[in-house]
């Protein structure tokens, strides 16, 4: 076993014009060939985001907040209300944003073939 942290202390602020008062503790190595998967805490500061984009290359996002409240669209636009305990997938190639006016803390996995959990019928 191996014990880190993910904490703001060990968060950096990334140099992305995508990424507005947002703060990134990762959890995973970057994706590559032996690892599909990445995983990281963002940290949006009040009126932080992640500006409208399409992102390059064939990962799924799924983001799950951990605390706080924000906004989400995907490809169509429209905004719909994010709080602690709710998620969103977006889909490979899709379209999407995400603003918190209060702050919001999330936990954000994307990668190649990612799904979402769906209940058993």
């Amino acid at each position: 076993m191996e014990r880190f942290r993910f904490d703001a202390d060990v968060a950096f602020t990334p140099r992305d014009e995508l990424l507005e008062r947002v703060t990134i503790a990762p959890l995973s190595a970057p994706s590559s060939e032996r690892s599909p998967f990445q995983a990281a805490v963002f940290r949006f500061a009040p009126g932080g985001r992640i500006a409208r984009h399409v992102p390059p290359g064939r990962h799924s996002q799924i983001l799950a907040v951990l605390e706080g409240s924000g906004t989400v669209s995907g490809a169509g636009g429209v905004e719909e209300p994010i709080a602690a305990g709710d998620a969103v997938c977006w889909q490979a190639g899709e379209e999407h944003e995400l603003t918190s006016a209060e702050g919001l803390t999330a936990l954000i996995i994307e990668g190649d073939g990612l799904e979402m959990f769906r209940r058993p019928a």
